[in-house]
């Protein structure tokens, strides 16, 4: 053995002692960052929430109800999440513990979501054909209803500042949904654009500045963005064919997005400031992907693709282009969400 090898060997050693004594374990290709990501799958029979680490391990069935359970929805500080099941609300904590049941009538109840600071859900409810915004406290169940107009108000969302709600409504015309504002305090609602053509699938920056959307055209639909408060509309990507799901990226510089090609669906990254979008998904026909989103540090997607055979959920990591295949139990796994902590 060469004198060279063993000093290499040493220092190798020394490396090794000294993360040992302070804990480290040295980071492996492709799993830095370790975050939860909860999904929708029907393993069990009827339809639960999971979760899996965002290594591909530790996966968990977090619900386990004679009824569908849908549409998990993390809190800010991702220690819970809530979901839909047999049209009511829940809650638990992110590993399955604590069931709480916030909502009980015999109406539906969809598009749930935390407020910034976690103390309270919005979401539509339906009843008897019109849909409305309510506002509940997580800690009371005290419910607040936002909007009382004919028509279907739905998929609420907070700003940043958790002062307004933005929403989507036909209240105006039975074939155009539009955006609207409900401010938290006064109540005041208001159409936040005019548009001749429907407004889908709204996403609000970090920041709160800009409310992305996909706009449609008849079978066409391209990505457009208001800047809010200030209200101008600005054309993202234009393309034939479907395009939608905009997501902001954790630092509001960019958006991933659902383009179809040849009849399939693809995931892009489009920068803000440039314009220049990547396609970051298979070209191969016949193979979709849907429902991105980001991990809590930008760095990555994580999104449902059918390219298995049937849909799973993957991990894809930006600076290196390594796809990770996080779920593999038997069955469909769609609607990721990642954890934001």
């Amino acid at each position: 053995m060469s004198s060279s090898f063993r000093c290499f060997l040493l220092f190798a050693c020394i490396v090794s002692l000294l993360s040992c004594e302070k804990g480290l374990t040295p980071p492996s290709p492709g799993v830095d960052t370790v975050y939860t990501v909860a999904f929708e799958s029907s393993a069990s029979g009827n339809m639960n929430i999971y979760t899996v680490s965002s290594t591909g391990d530790d996966i968990r069935q977090i619900t386990d109800s004679p009824y569908n359970d849908i549409s998990p929805c993390f809190s800010p500080d991702g220690q819970r999440i809530a979901y839909i099941s047999n049209y009511d609300i829940f809650i638990c904590n992110a590993d399955g513990t604590g069931k709480t049941r916030l909502t009980d009538t015999p109406y539906t109840e969809q598009g749930c979501v935390f407020s910034p600071d976690g103390n309270s859900i919005a979401f539509s409810r339906e009843e008897s054909g019109n849909e409305d915004i309510f506002v509940m406290d997580i800690a009371s169940g005290e419910e607040r209803r936002l909007t009382t107009a004919s028509g279907r108000d739905f998929k609420p969302l907070f700003t940043p500042d958790g002062e307004t709600i933005i929403f989507l409504s036909d209240r105006d015309s039975p074939i155009i949904c539009a955006l609207y504002s409900c401010n938290l305090s006064t109540g005041e609602v208001e159409r936040i654009n005019h548009s001749l053509f429907s407004q889908l699938e709204p996403d609000i920056s970090p920041s709160g500045d800009m409310i992305a959307f996909r706009k449609v055209f008849g079978a066409d639909s391209d990505i457009y963005y208001l800047t809010y408060p200030e209200l101008a509309e600005h054309l993202l990507f234009d393309d034939s064919g479907y395009t939608g799901s905009p997501v902001f990226s954790p630092d509001g510089n960019s958006i991933a997005f659902v383009r179809e090609i040849d009849y399939t669906d693809k995931i892009y990254i489009l920068d803000i400031a440039t314009g220049d979008t990547t396609r970051i998904s298979d070209i191969d026909e016949g193979i979709n992907y849907a429902s991105p989103c980001w991990s809590p540090d930008g760095n990555e997607l994580v999104y449902a693709s059918d390219k298995s055979g049937r849909w799973e959920i993957y991990r894809f990591i930006l600076d290196t282009g390594e796809e990770l295949l996080l779920t593999d139990i038997g069955a469909s796994a769609t609607n990721p969400v990642a954890s934001p902590d």
